[in-house]
């Protein structure tokens, strides 16, 4: 990382984090596995539309054979939809409430921020970034490699270096940094 430390610029900025600790025995968590890119979670739509299929040719079938068995598993399908979409618009406005902005300091290969709570050094997490102000989600995986109380704010000082992440999540985040690079060089020429 010391060598992508060099060919990435920082910025100071504001981001939404949202992390969870990796347990230590996650494959995610081994180090020998720590440029494989972070895979993005199966879209559930996508997996329900599948089943729907499925569902739809069994249903046709059984429908001819037993209307009222067919009637009630429709039933029981439409109820379900019912519960998953409800469990969807949830989850996606808790996403969107979820994450903390937070000052920043951020390059391509890792960030630094203050933080209520310690953390170990070497303790490996999962962040949701969400770049801001245009909300949009990068995911990767990132090892603490400085945690220092900050008596000046009361907090601790996180230092994170990414890993596995993907090239498309890494050049979004690249772009973004640029972005804001140039932002604020245009402001400080203004001044």
């Amino acid at each position: 990382m010391n060598d992508d430390r060099r060919r990435y610029f920082r910025i100071s900025d504001s981001i939404g984090i949202v992390y969870h600790r990796l347990q230590s025995g996650s494959s995610r968590a081994n180090p020998a596995q720590e440029h494989e890119p972070l895979e993005r979670k199966p879209n559930l739509l996508d997996l329900m539309a599948e089943q729907d299929v499925r569902l739809e040719q069994l249903l046709r079938e059984v429908e001819t054979e037993s209307p009222k068995v067919a009637e009630l598993v429709n039933l029981f399908n439409q109820k379900l939809e019912r519960v998953v979409n409800q469990l969807l618009v949830e989850s996606d406005l808790l996403a969107r409430i979820a994450f903390k902005a937070k000052e920043v300091s951020i390059s391509a290969c890792g960030l630094a921020f203050h933080n209520r709570e310690p953390i170990d050094v070497g303790a490996v997490l999962s962040f949701e970034l969400t770049l801001l102000p245009t909300e949009t989600p990068v995911v990767t995986n990132g090892r603490i490699v400085g945690c220092d109380y900050d008596s000046d704010t009361g907090r601790y000082f996180w230092r994170v270096d990414f890993f596995a992440m993907s090239h498309s999540d890494q050049e979004l985040l690249i772009q973004h940094i640029v972005r804001a690079q140039v932002g604020q060089l245009k402001s400080l020429r203004d001044t």
